[in-house]
């Protein structure tokens, strides 16, 4: 069994939701069942998206900080539960000799293996990730489209991203006016939402309607998990 590397703190509460998830889903029948977990919690971590909006100290450095660290403890693979962060990574993997999972081409991955889809795909993500086409990219390279939501739906999210970060989840002031959006994008053929951010996943129990939600940090947990269990690694 291979060792799974989280390079967390972008936020806490999205290492959290990977490492939940991971264990969640590992079948396991006792403790010595499950998968050995390296997790670096590097909330200090420079904002990724101000770095791409507002041109601030880029978080390559840190971020190479903790792969390395990773590798070094013994890592044989590394996850990354953010999206903006997937910006540095090029420059990110090429700075370690273990693989890192890119979280994004993952989820598109696990898209193009579904059942044909019966509408349309939105994007639920910051700004940053919005704005720099890391979905959007990669889904066009596969031959798929994903939609983002319009400049005052997209704000929106980010202050529920925002809130998430602060630790307001159940309790988030903006998780009606996220969840109507949605509902309207729906009736116009929006069938799919992306969580596009680790924070947004957090509150997917709470979103209702005629829709399917698409969880980043679950896909990428599973496929760690695959990654970690197969006798072929």
């Amino acid at each position: 069994m291979r060792t799974i590397g989280i390079l967390g703190g972008m936020g806490p509460m999205a290492t959290v939701d990977l490492f939940n998830k991971i264990v969640a889903n590992t079948k396991a029948g006792c403790d010595q069942e499950h998968i050995r977990i390296i997790v670096d919690n590097h909330p200090q971590i420079p904002s990724r998206i101000d770095a791409i909006l507002k041109g601030t100290e880029s978080p390559l450095n840190k971020l190479i900080e903790s792969a390395k660290l990773l590798e070094d403890a013994g890592a044989d693979f590394i996850v990354m539960p953010c999206n903006t962060a997937h910006y540095w990574y090029d420059e990110l993997q090429k700075s370690v000799n273990i693989p890192i999972v890119h979280m994004i081409e993952n989820a598109v991955d696990h898209l193009l293996n579904r059942p044909q889809l019966s509408g349309s795909i939105m994007l639920l993500a910051t700004t940053a990730t919005i704005k720099m086409n890391l979905y959007q990219q990669i889904f066009a390279a596969k031959g798929l489209e994903i939609k983002v939501p319009s400049a005052d739906k997209a704000e929106l999210v980010a202050k529920a991203i925002d809130e998430v970060k602060a630790g307001r989840i159940e309790h988030n002031p903006y998780l009606k006016s996220v969840n109507d959006f949605m509902d309207v994008y729906a009736e116009q053929g929006i069938k799919v939402f992306v969580g596009g951010c680790t924070e947004v996943p957090l509150l997917f129990p709470y979103f209702k309607g005629n829709f399917e939600l698409y969880d980043a940090t679950l896909l990428l947990a599973k496929t760690a998990i695959k990654m970690a269990t197969s006798e072929n690694n």
